[in-house]
C-alpha cells in the first residue's frame, strides 16, 4: 500500500485528476434523466457565426480548426459540426466534455483541454447560470462536436481576464466542444421506507440534501440505507462512480466535505484506500458496490471502516463515525 497524502475533504487520499492545469480553463471549469426530449429548448440559440467554423479530425480529439479572420459573431451563438447518435442532453444533466478555444481575431489557439488524459474531461451541470459552456451542452446529443462563438465577456465574465493576455473584454472567440458523456444530476428513483436508528435526509429541490442525525449513539456496523432506489446499471467493485455527496461527523452534525457546494459532482472508484490510493473511504467503498444508477443512499461508516489511526485529516476528529448522503448518478467509460 502506497502511503498518499491525505486531503482535507475526508473522502480520498489523492485529489483525482479532474482539472486541467491550463490557467486560462482553470476559469472555465465549475434532475432529469439521460434523454432529453425532442422539445428540448437550447439555452444558446443557432447562429451564422459559427457556421463559418470547420474542425477536422475524430470527436474526442483534438482537432484541426479553422474560421475566417476576424470573425464577429451577434451575442453568443452555436451550430452542431458533426451530430452525436447518442441521448439529448436535458436542463439539469451533468455533461462531460473537450473544449478548444481560438482567438476570433487572428484564428490563434488559446487554450485546450486534455483530449488524451480521459480521466480529465471538462464538467458541467446544463443549464446551470455558470457560463457559456454550461449554456452550449444543454439539448446537445452525446456524441456531438459543436461550434460556439461569443465574446470574451461572454466565455470568462466582463473583466475577469489579465490585461496582460491582450484580451479585450468584446474580442470574438470560438470554441469547439465534444460531447462525451452524459449523467443524471440527482438521484430520480423510487423512495424507499425509511428506517430506525438511520440519519433523516430531506432533499431540495436542487437536489441537496439535507441531514438529521438522530439522538443516538452511532451504530458499530456499516449501514447503507437505501433512500431512493434508482433502475439504471449497478456499481461493481472498481467502477468509477460519477456522484454527488454530503459527508459529515455523526457526533458533531458537522459537514466536512460536500460535492454540491462546489456546483459540480465527483467521480471516485469503487475501491479502498487501502487497496489503491486513488481510492475512498473503506465503508464508503464497500456502500457502493451493489448500488444502482439513479439511487440515493445514506451511509454510516464506523471509525473501524474509516481512516487508520493518525491518519485521518483535520476535518474528521479520531475516531468519529462518518455519515455521507451519496446520489450514484452514472457509471464512467474509461475506455
Amino acid at each position: 500500500m502506497k502511503n498518499a497524502q491525505l486531503d482535507e475533504r475526508g473522502l480520498v487520499r489523492t485529489v483525482p485528476a479532474l482539472i486541467v492545469s491550463t490557467a486560462l480553463l482553470a476559469t472555465l471549469t465549475a434532475c432529469a434523466p439521460l434523454g432529453g426530449s425532442a422539445a428540448c429548448e437550447p439555452a444558446i440559440p443557432s447562429g451564422e457565426s459559427p457556421t463559418f467554423v470547420r474542425a477536422s479530425g475524430p470527436v474526442s480529439s483534438a482537432p484541426d480548426v479553422s474560421f475566417p479572420t476576424p470573425l464577429r459573431t451577434q451575442g453568443a451563438q452555436q451550430a452542431v459540426l458533426v451530430e452525436g447518435e447518442g441521448d439529448t442532453i436535458a436542463e439539469g444533466q451533468v455533461v462531460d466534455f473537450q473544449v478548444s478555444l481560438y482567438s476570433g481575431v487572428d484564428g490563434e489557439l488559446i487554450t485546450q483541454s486534455a483530449y488524451d488524459d480521459t480521466s480529465s474531461p471538462l464538467r458541467r451541470t446544463a443549464g446551470a447560470d455558470m457560463d457559456i459552456l454550461a449554456e452550449v451542452v444543454q439539448c446537445a446529443q452525446v456524441g456531438s462536436r459543436i461550434a460556439a462563438t461569443g465574446t470574451i465577456a461572454d466565455v470568462f465574465g466582463a473583466g475577469t481576464l489579465d490585461p496582460a493576455l491582450g484580451l479585450d473584454d468584446s474580442d470574438a472567440v470560438v470554441l469547439v466542444l465534444d460531447i462525451e458523456a452524459a449523467y443524471l444530476g440527482r438521484a430520480t428513483g423510487t423512495p424507499q421506507l425509511g428506517a430506525n436508528g438511520v440519519p433523516a435526509v430531506v432533499t431540495a429541490p436542487d437536489g441537496r440534501p439535507g441531514v438529521t442525525i438522530p439522538n443516538q449513539d452511532a451504530p458499530d456496523e456499516l449501514v447503507a440505507h437505501v433512500l431512493t432506489r434508482g433502475g439504471g446499471a449497478e456499481v461493481a467493485a472498481d467502477d468509477s462512480v460519477v456522484m454527488h455527496y454530503t459527508g459529515l461527523v455523526w457526533e458533531t452534525e458537522r459537514v466536512f466535505d460536500s460535492s454540491w457546494e462546489r456546483g459540480a459532482p465527483a467521480t471516485f472508484p469503487a475501491t479502498s484506500f487501502l487497496d489503491d490510493p486513488n481510492g475512498i473511504v473503506p465503508g464508503l467503498a464497500e456502500a457502493l458496490v451493489g448500488q444502482t444508477v439513479g439511487s440515493q443512499v445514506v451511509v454510516v461508516i464506523p471509525p473501524s471502516l474509516g481512516y487508520p489511526s493518525g491518519q485521518a485529516p483535520a476535518s474528521i476528529p479520531e475516531g468519529s463515525t462518518m455519515v455521507f448522503v451519496v446520489d450514484v448518478l452514472g457509471i464512467e467509460d474509461r475506455g
